[in-house]
């Protein structure tokens, strides 16, 4: 797990995970206006598990645990999810070819959703929830999303400063719901520049 909780963002010393997503959302019916990549399209719209895909790219993949700590959950994240849960569990990982991050992904499980069987979630560590998911017959996934992460957001100042990696071109982070055994979960994950080079 990184030891690195604290960071400048806009010259103020801010608390680094969870890390802030966009609040702009466009459906995947919008990928014509947004999106002029096939290459970025094709992972963006991808209906496969990130995990399978990084793999396919032939080098060895891993898991890094960033952060994991429950929290409140915003009014627009209950809302999308249908919950009554004030708090969650806020899962932060990167997903890396070799020592190289590929993908930054947040999840958010309200706490009624890590329970009985699925309380198995919270103690993944560096184990891929993708596997997990694109695994199990009870899971259901709805439609995608994608939003573009600008590079003085929270998100982007991670990218470039803690991450080394410059956003020279759009950035675009996708996230889906995901029901498993009936509960609720949000998947988000942020297309690092490194994925494209």
């Amino acid at each position: 797990m990184s030891l690195l909780t604290y960071a400048l963002f806009n010259n103020v010393v801010i608390k680094l995970f969870p890390i802030n997503l966009p609040n702009l959302w466009y459906s995947s019916d919008q990928k014509e206006q947004n999106i002029n990549d096939i290459n970025v399209e094709s992972w963006i719209c991808s209906d496969t598990s990130l995990t399978v895909k990084i793999k396919e790219l032939g080098t060895a993949f891993s898991v890094e645990l960033l952060s994991q700590v429950n929290q409140v959950i915003s009014t627009d994240i209950k809302t999308l999810l249908s919950i009554n849960d004030d708090n969650g569990l806020f899962r932060e990982v990167l997903l890396k070819q070799g020592t190289k991050p590929l993908v930054y992904a947040q999840t958010i499980m309200p706490n009624s959703t890590i329970t009985g069987t699925e309380s198995m979630l919270s103690a993944l560590g560096d184990q891929s929830l993708g596997q997990v998911l694109f695994q199990s017959p009870q899971a259901i996934r709805s439609n995608i999303e994608f939003s573009l992460v600008e590079p003085n957001s929270q998100l982007g100042q991670y990218i470039e400063q803690q991450l080394q990696q410059p956003i020279q071109d759009t950035c675009y982070i996708r996230r889906s719901v995901f029901h498993l055994n009936g509960k609720p979960l949000l998947v988000c994950e942020c297309f690092l520049p490194e994925l494209f080079k």
